[in-house]
């Protein structure tokens, strides 16, 4: 099968691995080449289904050749694997913390536009407030994205966000339309400058484009 997004400086990347174990919530890899970090958001592709998922864990592999990684489904509701998974036992990698309160896969669905794992950093600002702070980038398309922050904003916050994926920046005010709880919120994009709207559409063309190569 194959892996793609983007690793934890913001390069592109797609690589074919194999799988350990499977489940209809996730999978482990062996010996993945690229470096990736718990918390990223990458894309799995088993033929022609595909489905998007966040990596748990990584550990080294014994030989010293790249790492396994734990990954929990972002969209258990689609069909990726053409069987009948295994009953689910514990996965003794996955700290409690890392589950998801609320599946993400729900408002995908009714997203007009396509969304690209990405890692990047968000500076998140409340509208009306001088408080801030950081979050992680996860996936990002023309009209939103989603941060991984352990402090999500109440759905309805406007906010002013300050995106940095590798070598591109700009600023998006924005409105948060999802929160899960402790670990990640859902952003829709309300307006951008001119400047700013045509930064992100770089970045989604190339995005779009390492996509369409790698496949």
């Amino acid at each position: 099968m194959r892996i793609w997004g983007a690793d934890h400086e913001g390069r592109p990347f797609a690589e074919h691995v194999c799988t350990i174990d499977i489940s209809n919530k996730g999978a482990s890899l062996a010996a993945v080449r690229t470096r990736l970090s718990p918390g990223d958001t990458v894309g799995l592709q088993y033929h022609n289904r595909q489905a998007r998922f966040q990596v748990v864990w990584v550990v080294p592999t014994s030989s010293g050749s790249g790492t396994h990684v734990g990954l929990e489904c972002l969209e258990p509701d689609k069909e990726l694997w053409p069987l009948a998974t295994p009953t689910e036992g514990t996965d003794p990698y996955v700290p409690s913390k890392a589950r998801l309160r609320e599946e993400y896969s729900l408002q995908e669905g009714r997203r007009a536009h396509t969304r690209f794992p990405v890692s990047g950093k968000v500076y998140v600002k409340k509208k009306g407030s001088g408080d801030g702070q950081w979050a992680q980038l996860g996936d990002i398309s023309l009209t939103g994205c989603y941060l991984q922050t352990s402090q999500p904003l109440d759905v309805g916050r406007r906010t002013t966000l300050s995106i940095k994926v590798a070598h591109s920046e700009f600023e998006a005010t924005a409105i948060v339309r999802t929160c899960y709880p402790g670990t990640a919120m859902g952003m829709e994009f309300t307006f951008l400058s001119n400047t700013d709207r045509r930064t992100l559409q770089r970045l989604i063309a190339h995005l779009r484009e390492f996509d369409f190569v790698s496949r």
